[in-house]
This record gives structure tokens, sequence and C-alpha cells, in this order.
């Protein structure tokens, strides 16, 4: 804005003075000129003393325009509030089964929170920092994967297209499942607004949007042995809001994703909270 009045107030110095011809103006290889005793001469070489010993006219550029050139850059690049790392714990909220209304499959989305994490990396970074009024916009665009640890016992199929559980049973008759859990990997795209300066102390609100690159469940067996299965019927878009404070190269956040995971009559309702930190 003040780049935009800057220019606005010479425009109107220019037009406004009653001895400045619209022809004796010409913009060239030095910027803008006015015609100065049969010479081209740049306004910024025309002064004040000269026009008092001439008696020429000339357009008169006053104090008030002679800004200070680190108050003329408003947007700067600074230290970005969004993490090149962040490790997070999911959390269920809001977990439905209508669309199991005929079917008795108890409360299979029952997840093991400490083991049920979020690793995202975010490889592009952009943002923009105003330090008078330590304000700032962050960007990014990464990679997101959202693991979700399920009983050991038990796993998740497709059957016409819904999501279905199953109790798994030991691999070649003598091997027991060590683990399982289901994943989504995505494509996220983070936005926060910073009041402070990350570098110091900032607090950060924002949202992201997270586009859904695949989906799959993972049994892992006792002797090493695993199978997976890939393409659930999860929402392309996975969209939430966060709050994070930074200190320095560290941040503590909490984001909560109201957008259900699964598409409708396809899945268990569910929404998620995740509580972590980034680097």
């Amino acid at each position: 804005m003040k780049k935009i009045f800057l220019l606005t107030l010479v425009a109107a110095s220019l037009f406004a003075a009653d001895y400045a011809q619209a022809q004796n103006l010409k913009l060239g290889i030095d910027g803008l000129t006015i015609k100065y005793n049969d010479k081209d001469v740049p306004l910024s070489d025309i002064s004040t003393e000269e026009e008092k010993e001439e008696g020429n006219s000339s357009v008169k550029l006053t104090p008030c325009i002679n800004v200070s050139k680190t108050k003329l850059y408003v947007w700067t690049n600074g230290i970005s509030s969004i993490p090149t790392l962040e490790l997070g714990w999911n959390i269920l909220s809001n977990v439905g089964y209508s669309a199991y209304a005929d079917a008795a499959v108890g409360d299979f989305f029952h997840i093991r929170e400490w083991k049920s994490m979020q690793v995202t990396v975010n490889l592009l970074n952009f943002n923009a920092y105003n330090k008078l009024h330590k304000v700032g916009f962050s960007t990014a665009l990464g990679i997101r994967s959202n693991d979700y640890r399920l009983s050991s016992g038990q796993s998740w199929q497709k059957m016409d297209g819904v999501i279905m559980p199953y109790t798994i049973e030991p691999y070649k008759g003598d091997k027991s499942p060590k683990k399982s859990k289901f994943n989504i990997a995505s494509l996220h795209i983070p936005m926060e607004v910073t009041f402070g300066n990350p570098r110091r102390f900032a607090f950060s609100v924002g949202g992201y949007a997270d586009l859904v690159m695949n989906s799959h469940t993972k049994i892992k067996y006792h002797g090493g042995h695993k199978e997976k299965v890939h393409n659930f019927p999860t929402n392309f878009i996975q969209a939430g809001a966060t709050a994070r404070v930074s200190f320095r190269d560290f941040s503590i956040f909490c984001s909560y994703q109201p957008t259900q995971i699964f598409k409708s009559g396809r899945g268990p309702e569910a929404q998620q909270w995740t509580i972590g930190i980034g680097f």
C-alpha cells in the first residue's frame, strides 16, 4: 500500500504543477525525465538550488516522499511457521456406524491412539512476513501419512464397496499377526497466518487440505510376512484447521479435521484430532 501511495503522490505532484507541461515529460532509459534548459534531465537530478539560480520551472519532490527503503518493503522473506517435519498422534471423534445398521460389526474402528501416528514432510515452503507488525502468511506443499493402528487380531476388507472388519487368521497355520493398521497417504497443502516472529515466539492459525493419493490396510506377521489391501473408499479431500505455537525451530500444534474420513454409507463415520510437534 505504501508503494502505491508513493507512486500516486508522485503522479499528483507532476500533474498538479501549474508550470509542468505534459509534452516536456518523457520515459526513457534514465527513468522519468523532464525538459530542462533544452536537455532531458532525470527528475532526481533537479535541485531546488538550481531552480532559484536559473529561475526556470521544474517539478519539486517534497521531503515527505523520501520514505525509508525498509518501510517500502512491506512483505519480505521471513521464517515460515510451517515446519519441514511434523510428528503427530491421531485421536478419533464422533465415531458412528450408521452404514452398518443391519450388520453386527461392533465398534471396529477403535484405534490404539499412541501408536496411530501422523507424519508430514513439507517439501516446498513459501512465506511472506511483515516485520513491522509481526504478521505473516505461510503455505507449503508436502506429503502426509496418517496411520491408524487397529487391534492386532483384526483387519478390514471391501465387500460390495463397503468396509467390513474380519478376524485375521494365522499365516500358514502358525504365524500369528504382529500388528495391523490402516494408512492414508495424501498430498498436503497447509496455509497459516502467523502473529509474532517464529524465530523467537509466534502463534499461528490456519487450515489445510489433504488430497488422498492412496489408502491401504497392512498386516505384519511374526516371521516377517506382510499383506496389504489398497484403495479403500476414503473421501478424496480431507480438510481441517490448525493452531500452532512456535519457538525458534520447534513448534507444538493441534489440528481438527471436521470432514469425514470415509465416503458416506461406505465406512464408519469418523472425524479426527491430531496433537503433535514440528521441527
